[in-house]
């Protein structure tokens, strides 16, 4: 598998199919939920889409999220109004067998496994003037701007919060969630001890911000030798005199 933006920049895990991410694309009559790379997308699994909402002015909605049929099958949810969407997404136990192939088993179920790890995913969207953008919806690995986003010109100063607490050293990229960029190609910064970082956007329209975690000892050692999470925000830039 050939390396991506956000998969070089986001994800340095053991398993391809770990390294794949998860963002939200506002469609004007809801939300789209996007899996995969941003150049060649793959249709999410609706079991593993823990939790889609919307956070409106007067509060949070739960959506239902359905498979939508047709020639580029879709998971999306019907929503009406400004709002920061929100999603979480178990992407299960992998292991590495020593062959070098890769399933999506936990190492309990496969002991020869050389590598193994948790992989679970965060994404948020902010969809129209109105919507809440600096709220903190309590993801586990969270991106939330300190400033709007649609207006944003030339950077964006954002916080990365992993477990409620800043995140230091964390490496943020921004791609547009659709182009292949190669890892020379991407704008990127990296969090401070406050976990503020200010990322540079290189044109206006459609932007996907992403980051990634790892922790070691995973929660569940009996599984996985570590736990993984990636967390993502979408917007877009009005502004034409962004880079």
């Amino acid at each position: 598998m050939k390396p991506t933006a956000l998969l070089a920049a986001l994800l340095a895990l053991t398993a391809p199919a770990a390294a794949h991410d998860l963002w939200l694309d506002p469609t004007g009559s809801g939300v789209q939920v996007l899996y995969g790379h941003p150049h060649e997308p793959e249709l999410p699994s609706a079991g593993k889409l823990m939790s889609l909402s919307a956070y409106e002015p007067a509060g949070a909605v739960a959506l239902k999220a359905r498979l939508e049929a047709g020639p580029a099958p879709t998971l999306s949810a019907a929503h009406r109004g400004d709002a920061l969407f929100a999603a979480a997404y178990d992407n299960g136990y992998w292991v590495r067998l020593p062959d070098g192939s890769y399933r999506n088993a936990s190492k309990r179920m496969l002991p020869q496994a050389d590598k193994s790890l948790w992989s679970v995913k965060f994404a948020k969207a902010v969809s129209g003037p109105a919507a809440a953008w600096g709220t903190v919806v309590g993801q586990t690995l969270e991106i939330v701007p300190l400033e709007a986003p649609t207006s944003a010109s030339g950077q964006i100063r954002v916080r990365v919060l992993f477990e409620g607490r800043p995140l230091d050293g964390a490496s943020v990229v921004a791609t547009d969630g659709v182009s292949f960029k190669s890892e020379a190609d991407q704008a990127r910064a990296t969090t401070d001890g406050s976990g503020v970082a200010v990322v540079p956007l290189r044109r206006a329209g459609p932007q996907v911000l992403g980051v990634s975690h790892r922790v070691t000892p995973s929660q569940t050692p009996a599984l996985a030798d570590a736990d993984s999470y990636g967390a993502t925000l979408a917007f877009t830039v009005i502004d034409p005199k962004t880079n």
